[in-house]
């Protein structure tokens, strides 16, 4: 009898500790769930505010090189134009051009319509890519088109692409797996010849958000876009007339 009842109890202790891990788990999960979901909103709004306070839109199209070395970096691109201030070079944007800024807490922005478009060439902006990345080190890629919901986000290093993905329509290129950053923004990455389902009504399409979140994965990644224009525009007003960028035309 006194055999019955122990297994009874163990057994009931059993299914207890059972029950009170699977809680324990499960709130481990939704308080991780929370956290995320926390942080994304919170990143949405910094960096909406600071978008906010730029006189110039984010450009379709930017790289991020980690290095502050403006002489090897204007050497893996070419020739150099006489310096300018930033503000032109985000005027100047659309232009046929590249326009390389001043270091930034160890990185380096490049942006110009010369900035290699996936939509236009896949493969030549791979190779320009993974090419440039040979010289500089890191190099990381971001494009955007607000209208079309086109985008594209990579980072390459020492000529090695560890993550790649470009949409327009269909996906152009999906290299490497998808990381921590990109699952934690609700990015969602299709495979190549994924059919895409047709949004309900009143439902943001995951093209979508992508598009409005690449300035969030650029700055988990490395540096904020409109934070670093903000710095180089503030320096370009103390010392009016510094060398802010440089320029490829």
């Amino acid at each position: 009898m006194t055999r019955v009842i122990l297994v009874l109890l163990g057994s009931f202790g059993l299914v207890v500790g059972t029950a009170v891990a699977f809680v324990l788990v499960h709130r481990r999960h939704l308080r991780q769930w929370r956290r995320q979901n926390r942080s994304i909103d919170q990143l949405a709004r910094v960096t909406s505010a600071r978008r906010r306070m730029l006189a110039f839109p984010l450009p379709s199209r930017w790289m991020a090189v980690r290095s502050a070395n403006t002489a090897l970096i204007r050497g893996a691109l070419g020739d150099v134009a006489p310096a300018a201030a930033w503000s032109d070079a985000l005027s100047r944007a659309p232009e046929r051009s590249l326009f390389v800024s001043a270091p930034v807490e160890g990185w380096t922005l490049v942006i110009g319509g010369a900035v290699p478009d996936p939509v236009l060439d896949i493969d030549a902006a791979y190779r320009f890519l993974v090419d440039l990345s040979r010289e500089v080190g890191e190099v990381q890629f971001y494009a955007s088109d607000r209208v079309l919901n086109f985008h594209a986000w990579a980072r390459v290093r020492d000529g090695r692409v560890t993550r790649g993905y470009a949409w327009a329509g269909d996906t152009l290129w999906n290299e490497g797996r998808a990381t921590l950053d990109e699952r934690l923004l609700g990015l969602r990455a299709r495979e190549y010849g994924a059919e895409m389902p047709v949004p309900r009504y009143g439902e943001t399409s995951p093209e979508q958000t992508n598009a409005e979140r690449v300035p969030l994965l650029a700055r988990r990644w490395g540096i904020d876009f409109a934070t670093a224009s903000e710095l180089l525009l503030q320096a370009e007003g103390v010392a009016r007339g510094g060398d802010d960028f440089e320029g490829r035309g």
